[in-house]
């Protein structure tokens, strides 16, 4: 009798622990939120959430993601003005600004360059002759000054909002 009765409380002890585990298995796993990192250099920010304003106002969706635009030294060491060193990682937005190059652009290439290394970033946008801000150079400051921005601005997210990469 008591060898029954053990038996039986070891049958029902495994069917707890077997149904336990049915229904930690089958209920689904709470999502953890990720962490994102935000660090935007002072001097570059006010182009920075002019490009996010800009998205928003063409209703165009990004992945919220990691996100640093920063002056690098060590993109002094190149010819680079800017690079959008998160390309084709869609977990991290990384543009790197040359700070010596920086002061000696006129507001519209300053403009111009956020723009473009941030399509490229965020959108994995490439160079294109089509669109005046996916060039790959910097515009002249003689051209830079012709150039309507705001027309380019637009041109360019109508590009991106169409899928065009």
């Amino acid at each position: 009798m008591v060898f029954v009765l053990k038996t039986i409380h070891k049958m029902k002890l495994k069917l707890l622990i077997i149904g336990l585990l049915f229904i930690n298995c089958t209920n689904k796993a709470q999502e953890i939120e990720p962490t994102y990192t935000y660090e935007v250099s002072r001097a570059l920010q006010p182009y920075v959430f002019e490009y996010m304003a800009t998205l928003d106002k063409y209703e165009i969706q990004y992945k919220k993601q990691s996100f640093i635009v920063v002056f690098d030294s060590d993109i002094m060491r190149t010819p680079l003005v800017g690079q959008a060193k998160g390309m084709f990682n869609d977990d991290l937005v990384y543009v790197k600004i040359n700070p010596r190059d920086w002061g000696y652009l006129t507001p519209k290439q300053r403009r111009h360059l956020i723009f473009h290394e941030l399509s490229h970033d965020i959108f994995n946008t490439l160079h294109t002759e089509d669109i005046e801000l996916m060039k790959p150079s910097l515009p002249s400051d003689a051209k830079a000054f012709a150039m309507d921005i705001e027309k380019e601005i637009d041109e360019l997210m109508q590009y991106i909002k169409n899928g065009n990469k």
